[in-house]
């Protein structure tokens, strides 16, 4: 009977959610932001292809995929410290393989489903959604897609952003500094009309900031340091006060 009414539900559902991409764009999100919530990842999928499929805009179905990451997986959501939230409710505790490799399926399946418009999304839940991947160990491909979207917005980062743990044993620094470097090159393999001069000032601004974090490190090489701090050109920095205060605190 429970499994009738969970598949009746489900296509109730579907059909109001594809029938949103006829309605007007007035229509309230809520409702029917909640009702994807319910769904497993399949009908998730399966929905989602006809709300495309309907042509709406690739933003709001960027914040569909947001709102489901953040209900399924808690540390994509914005607040994610403060969300006490129990999803599983009273469920007995999951083996840990089974839930990481269900996370890396999650993870690997948004990013599949990501629209093509690299700003369908913001930067800070694509940042987040990238440290979920490493954590769970998603398959290479998807990490790189990641950061090829987070390339194109970079200026868009804060620094609480790129505070991203090095998940590898082989790191010697707590933070994955290699991963920002291969965000700034990326970011500046871009053509000169998306990176420009307010962009390029805002990355340099940001990457010092980074610098003067991961500076504290005791593992944080020379080599790695002067790879991040000189990957920006010169004219980036409108300043180099923030340049200077990540070399003194190096050196200290």
């Amino acid at each position: 009977m429970r499994a009738s009414s969970d598949a009746n539900t489900k296509q109730i559902t579907v059909k109001k959610m594809l029938d949103f991409g006829s309605a007007s764009k007035e229509m309230p999100l809520n409702c029917w932001f909640e009702d994807a919530c319910v769904l497993d990842m399949d009908y998730f999928v399966k929905t989602l292809s006809g709300i495309k499929a309907k042509g709406v805009q690739p933003d709001l179905i960027g914040s569909i995929i947001t709102h489901y990451a953040s209900k399924w997986l808690p540390d994509l959501h914005p607040d994610s410290a403060a969300k006490t939230t129990n999803n599983s409710g009273h469920r007995s505790p999951e083996n840990p393989t089974v839930s990481l490799m269900k996370k890396r399926f999650l993870v690997e399946t948004l990013v599949s489903v990501l629209p093509p418009e690299v700003d369908a999304v913001p930067c800070s839940f694509m940042l987040r959604l990238l440290r979920s991947a490493n954590l769970v160990g998603a398959e290479p491909g998807y990490r790189a897609e990641l950061e090829k979207r987070i390339g194109h917005h970079l200026d868009q980062a804060s620094l609480e952003d790129l505070l991203i743990p090095a998940f590898s044993h082989t790191c010697g620094t707590l933070l994955d500094v290699s991963l920002v470097l291969r965000l700034v090159k990326r970011f500046l393999s871009l053509e000169e009309g998306i990176k420009n001069g307010t962009a390029l000032v805002k990355v340099a601004k940001l990457t010092d900031s980074y610098l003067a974090e991961v500076a504290i490190d005791s593992g944080l090489t020379v080599q790695e340091f002067e790879a991040l701090a000189g990957a920006l050109p010169f004219h980036a920095r409108m300043t180099d006060d923030g340049l200077y205060r990540a070399v003194d605190t190096y050196l200290k």
